[in-house]
């Protein structure tokens, strides 16, 4: 009977270990815009992204790797938001040439450029919504 609950737990945390990994697969921030073509212009120039009017949303990298990450644009009529601006950090290659082109796009310096011990170089921006970006060399 030992061996039969062992058995039995093996199975269930092997379930829950994939639905787990599904949920992992998809990661989405949802930010609300009061111009919402102010902002698709904005993160399309700041981020060298391509907007898909269809999910609303910006897409960075490729369903299912690790990379996939969606950033969707909301109005606040469909999505009544009342915690105010988001905050949300990106992976950037080059984090001096990402924050000179946020800016360049519109974004207020928070924080420029800048290492610390024990992470990556990384900066701030606020874009025109708002919204705090936290930029991260990876």
């Amino acid at each position: 009977m030992h061996a039969v609950r062992e058995h039995d737990v093996a199975a269930v945390l092997a379930e829950h270990r994939e639905r787990l990994q599904a949920r992992a697969a998809i990661s989405q921030v949802t930010i609300v815009a009061d111009d919402l073509p102010k902002s698709i212009a904005f993160y399309r120039d700041a981020c060298d992204a391509a907007y898909h009017e269809e999910m609303s949303s910006f897409q960075f990298g490729t369903y299912p790797d690790d990379d996939f990450f969606l950033l969707t644009m909301a109005n606040p009529e469909s999505h009544p938001w009342h915690g105010g601006p988001a905050k949300f950090g990106l992976g950037v290659e080059d984090i001096d040439a990402a924050h000179a082109r946020a800016l360049a796009a519109g974004a207020v310096e928070i924080e420029a450029p800048v290492g610390r011990p024990g992470k990556p170089r990384s900066s701030t921006v606020r874009d025109p919504g708002g919204n705090h970006i936290d930029r991260y060399q990876g």
